[in-house]
């Protein structure tokens, strides 16, 4: 081979650019990979597993994540609009200043969570349980309490 051949070969990963389009890669192994800037779309990641992995500034769009998995992940100032969690597991996570917009959380349940300063606003409450207590009864007997103490006044 000519010094022509192996400087191409050698060329650094970060001047390359590659696309595949159309392709099958079942059970393939990614390891020490810059995918920064890259752009999926109609792409199956079904069963997939990420380990140490850098998705900061990320963004999901029309993806199902349905009875996933999440767990020692730091998603500060994250925000999840319109998403659909069915099934999905958070576990030893940072989650600070997220933001749930429009999601369906039926039937969810939150463990030894820190939810100190959390906001709920315009949400259905149905059914809603904090350490056993009914959360709409309490609002309930609150607004009731309310309105005699205004009437007193």
């Amino acid at each position: 081979m000519n010094s022509e051949n192996i400087s191409g070969l050698l060329e650094p990963a970060i001047d390359k650019k590659v696309e595949i389009t159309y392709d099958s890669l079942p059970n393939s192994s990614f390891e020490d990979v810059n995918l920064g800037n890259a752009t999926f779309t109609n792409v199956s990641l079904k069963a997939a597993d990420f380990n140490d992995v850098n998705l900061d500034e990320v963004t999901f769009n029309d993806v199902s994540m349905k009875g996933s998995s999440f767990t020692d992940m730091y998603m500060v100032n994250s925000k999840f609009l319109g998403v659909n969690l069915s099934s999905t597991k958070f576990g030893c996570s940072i989650m600070n200043n997220v933001e749930f917009k429009n999601p369906d959380l039926k039937n969810s349940q939150f463990i030894h969570c820190d939810l100190s300063n959390v906001e709920i606003n315009e949400c259905i409450i149905d059914g809603l349980k904090i350490n056993g207590i009914d959360i709409q009864k309490l609002i309930e007997r609150y607004e009731e309490e309310k309105l005699e103490a205004e009437h007193k006044a």
